[in-house]
Order: structure tokens, then sequence, then C-alpha cells
């Protein structure tokens, strides 16, 4: 399944493994990446010093393209030092997102490194695409974690009409090879998914023994998830003490945290400052019942915990059946 994406990344598949938080790590990057897709490595939540160990071992594990993500806006933890990092360690892709990620990405350019960057509103993808990255990624507000506003098929067509020579890759909604076809039907290059990834046997594997019994709920609770299921609230970020920039709010899964505070902004915002420095969602992150479950509606594509690779192959081979389908019907042959 060769695109535009698969050429200029050397890659054999158009799927991108969305870059979550650090618990998605070396081992599901290299187990995306082995399958014939791009692996990332996940930076939110790690030091400069994690990030560097989880790249070598991202280079033990694999000869194949990887990607570190990269969050961009100005108070991101680390921000600049992770990409320091990044470049340094000569990672073959660094995904952007957020803030202002144009400056990272001349400095990306500069030191011969693959860029793509994401986007969550047109001002943000014309901007962008006058910069020429590798590949633009259009995320739409059905993605889990943070994301923008606009739906996803409205806001890619949009850019794809605006887009020119370079690849344009939707991200947000997609779990299986119904949106991988649907995608590239529309003329885009790939796909990132990130919920589906979520629920693989690799993510967060090899983490603190403490949390896995929760990111194992976490996981069967995506599964159990019918779609319809999610929050899309700035609850999830207060819970933080942190107010992300630029009309940008995270999804998760609904629990018991946010069945007591959805709509409680306020009063939860002077109970977090109360505490010390994250303690509150330390404590949150204590129980499966309420720890934030960051995931998208496309939770109701995933009906099983599997293997990354398994994801990678099953994704692929019905995007394919569907598009040969598409091409039987109208008497075309697939591009």
């Amino acid at each position: 399944m060769r695109t535009e994406l698969t050429e200029r990344l050397g890659i054999e598949h158009p799927i991108i493994q969305a870059g979550m938080s650090a618990e998605g790590g070396p081992a599901l990057a290299t187990a995306v990446s082995g399958a014939g897709a791009l692996g990332t490595i996940g930076s939110i939540g790690a030091g400069p010093d994690v990030l560097e160990q989880q790249i070598k071992r991202c280079r033990d594990l694999t000869d194949k393209p990887f990607s570190v993500n990269v969050v961009t806006f100005d108070w991101a933890p680390f921000g600049q030092q992770l990409l320091e990092v990044a470049i340094e360690q000569q990672v073959p892709i660094v995904t952007l997102s957020f803030g202002n990620p144009l400056p990272s990405l001349e400095r990306c350019r500069a030191a011969g490194v693959k860029t793509l960057v994401q986007v969550q509103d047109l001002e943000s993808a014309r901007a962008i695409l006058h910069a020429a990255p590798d590949a633009l990624i259009v995320q739409g507000n059905e993605a889990g974690g943070h994301t923008g506003r606009r739906g996803t098929l409205n806001f890619a067509a949009q850019v794809l009409d605006l887009a020119g020579n370079i690849p344009v890759v939707l991200a947000g909604g997609v779990g299986n090879g119904r949106g991988l076809a649907a995608a590239l039907a529309m003329g885009a290059a790939g796909v990132v998914m990130g919920t589906r990834f979520k629920a693989s046997e690799e993510f967060a594997d090899g983490g603190p023994p403490e949390s896995a019994a929760v990111l194992r709920w976490q996981k069967d609770a995506i599964v159990a998830s019918d779609g319809s299921n999610t929050l899309y609230d700035e609850i999830l970020d207060n819970a933080y003490g942190l107010a992300w920039p630029n009309q940008v709010t995270g999804r998760a899964l609904r629990n018991r945290f946010t069945q007591e505070w959805e709509g409680r902004h306020e009063e939860l915002r002077q109970k977090v400052a109360a505490e010390p420095p994250f303690a509150f969602v330390q404590g949150l992150a204590r129980s499966p019942e309420t720890a934030i479950n960051w995931a998208g509606e496309s939770s109701g594509l995933v009906d099983e915990i599997k293997p990354a690779a398994q994801i990678v192959a099953e994704t692929v081979q019905q995007a394919e059946q569907l598009l040969g389908q598409v091409a039987a019907r109208t008497g075309s042959a697939p591009a």
C-alpha cells in the first residue's frame, strides 16, 4: 500500500501511531515500525534523559524508521530540550504539534530531520503548508487526548484542497481499515491512529508495576466502549492544574471523576490549586475508576487488545479489501 507518505518516510504502510504519553514508548513504537507502519515515541511526561534512553532502546530493537513526538507550546515541560535530544540523537523523523511549531520545524530542517506537523485549525494549516513540512497531519475533534474543534473529514477536505504536493494525513476517529480506506479515497496520504494502539499489548509495556493494573483497566475500558462515552472538556486539564492553548481541549472516556466534576470547572480549579502541584491528578491515577483515560470516539471500533503488529496488518488488509471493492464497483483500477 504505497502513497506519497510511505515514499517520503521509507515505510511500507500509510499508518502512523500517534505520539501519546511517555507510556507509548519503545516497545510500542518498534512493534508498529517493525510491522511496516511508523511507530512513535511519546514524550509527554518524559524528561530529556528518559527520552534519550527510549531513543537508544528503539535503535536496539529495530532498524526501521520511527518518530519522536514533541509538543511545542511555550510552557510544554522540557519542550525545546526534548527536541534537542531528538536532533542530537539523529532520529529519523520528528512529529510536532500544538503551540507554534514553525521554529522547531526550522530547527529540524536545518538538522536534516524529516518532520511531520500536526494542526487543529485552518489558520495553522495554511501557515504550516507555507513552511513545507514533509507531511501535514490534520487532527479532528473525534481524536483522543488533546485536539481542536473541527470534525476530521470536513477539515481534511479543506486542507487537501490547499496542500498541493505536501502529503496530508488524517487523525481523529480512525481505528480500522475503513478509516484508512476513506482517507485514501478522499486523497489523503495516510492516517494516524492513537486510541487503537493504546489498546495494544505493547502500550505501557515495561512501565512501573504500580500503574500496570490501572493501565490494563483503561485498555479494557476502551474495548468495552461503544464510542459514545467520551468527554471533551476542560476539566481533564483542570485536574492537572493546566490550561492548553489555541482552543485545544482533551478527550477521554467518562468515569467516576468526570461524573463528579463535569460542569464544575471553577470548583475544580480551586481544589487543585489548593494542593501541591499535580497532587490531585496523581490521586486520580491511583484508581482505575478515576484515572483519566485519554481515548477518542474510535474506541467504538476496538473489540480486543491485540499485538500492535496484528493491528497494522488487519488495518491494511481491510483497507485493501474495501478499496478493491470500490474499484470493482466503479470499474476502475485502484491507484
